[in-house]
């Protein structure tokens, strides 16, 4: 088993090194200056999936 040792590097500059991940991370910025945001309720989220499992004990 490969064990890699822990990294210094942060999320945004891992993120930043692909070139696809670049542009989503800009253009989330944009957004958010030009206040174009989606507000999402989490806790009807959650309510939502786990109302929509089924769990089968035995």
């Amino acid at each position: 088993m490969l064990v890699e040792p822990p990294s210094e590097e942060d999320e945004t500059t891992y993120l930043l090194k692909l070139e696809i991940n670049k542009k989503h991370l800009l253009k989330a910025l944009e957004n958010i200056e030009k206040g174009n945001l989606i507000f999402a309720n989490l806790d009807e989220y959650e309510k939502f999936v786990f109302e929509s499992q089924t769990y089968k004990i035995e």
